[in-house]
């Protein structure tokens, strides 16, 4: 796919992340955005120090995108925001927030500098603490366009919110994954190992509420003691998961493997039969998506997100009993359903969720806003 426009002159576009890593997703859309558009555009890191120390597998240089680093030591540092004020004027066409604090800040430098703004939202309101809502609200109306990864994150706006945005600034964009990729690399990396294996692919952190899934593997684990449940992912509760896991005895059972490359995330999705993830809340979940893309049957929380990304690719369970989640979890392992599931999740990652049509989307956002502004 090319995206490119004959009717409109290549614009130059400055997008705000606070870090660049391999699994970003702002970085990730905006790579496809610059190699698959007429759009020059620029990545601007608040924090990295330097382009050699990002968390990238290609070199800088070979992107088809331009790579900043702003180098701040704290979210206020003073010298960094004056960098990215001096960047606005250079000629920036557009800015593309995706963050909160550093997306508010951005969005008032825009707007003095007269910079039209387009801003990502990524996460469920209510999931923001008081103070990131209030640092947040003020300045979401400075965007001319506000993208939501989900229906569930634009509804999830606070009353005093929505209470400053006009519905034309309003839209749903889902995350967008790179089907082919992953898919390729699952076609030749199928395992047919016999024992149930179990993956999930989170940060360890109280709103993924992965303790919930420790207990219910334990059942699944009285039933089926070979079964192996496989975190990928780091995080402050790390050793507390890992404490549980002996506490039950499943040492020999769970494997906790870290941070991996995504080359590395979709050879474990290639060798497990189900992807669990047990959050009290999301603002999308790519790594569920990814795993239906692999072909994987999802089993979820039963939260509003999940019903409307995963749908009929999963079953869904009350994340605060491990005995539902569990039971979720064994009608997978004793075939309920499963290449039916299976193949329905393959096929809505691949219709809905695309990194192409993403890109799509975006660009046409992209381009009526500098239209109006031109």
């Amino acid at each position: 796919m090319n995206t490119r426009s004959e009717k409109n002159p290549p614009a130059n576009v400055l997008v705000l992340v606070n870090t660049i890593s391999e699994t970003s997703i702002p970085f990730e859309l905006s790579v496809e955005m610059a190699a698959q558009t007429d759009l020059d555009i620029h990545v601007a890191s608040f924090m990295d120090q330097c382009t050699t120390d990002i968390d990238i597998r290609n070199d800088p240089n070979e992107l088809p995108l331009t790579i900043h680093t702003l180098g701040a030591t704290s979210r206020f540092d003073q010298k960094a925001w004056s960098k990215f004020r001096r960047k606005l004027k250079h000629g920036y066409d557009l800015v593309h927030t995706h963050h909160n604090f550093s997306g508010s800040v951005a969005r008032v430098l825009s707007s003095i500098e007269d910079v039209p703004v387009i801003n990502t939202e990524h996460r469920d309101h209510s999931s923001l603490s008081p103070l990131q809502n209030a640092v947040n609200a003020p300045t979401l109306s400075l965007a001319d366009r506000i993208i939501s990864n989900s229906q569930v994150t634009q509804n999830s706006f606070r009353w005093y919110e929505q209470l400053l945005i006009d519905d034309y600034q309003l839209e749903v964009v889902y995350n967008g994954i790179n089907i082919r990729k992953i898919q390729n690399i699952v076609s030749n990396s199928n395992d047919t190992n016999d024992t149930f294996v179990i993956c999930t692919a989170a940060r360890m952190v109280p709103v993924k509420n992965q303790s919930v899934l420790i207990r219910a593997f334990d059942q699944v684990v009285d039933q089926y003691p070979n079964s192996k449940l496989i975190f990928l992912g780091d995080g402050p509760l790390k050793e507390d998961l890992k404490q549980l896991t002996n506490n039950l005895e499943l040492t020999d059972n769970v494997q906790f493997r870290g941070e991996v490359s995504r080359n590395r995330v979709y050879e474990v999705f290639a060798k497990s039969d189900v992807f669990a993830i047990s959050s009290h809340s999301e603002g999308f979940c790519v790594a569920a998506v990814e795993a239906m893309a692999s072909g994987l049957p999802v089993v979820a929380s039963d939260i509003k997100i999940f019903h409307e990304v995963i749908n009929s690719g999963g079953l869904f369970a009350d994340q605060t009993n491990p005995d539902k989640f569990a039971q979720a979890l064994l009608k997978i392992k004793q075939g309920c359903d499963y290449e039916e599931i299976s193949t329905k999740a393959k096929q809505r990652a691949a219709k809905k969720f695309s990194l192409d049509k993403c890109v799509k989307k975006y660009y046409k956002i992209y381009m009526n806003v500098l239209n109006k502004h031109r």
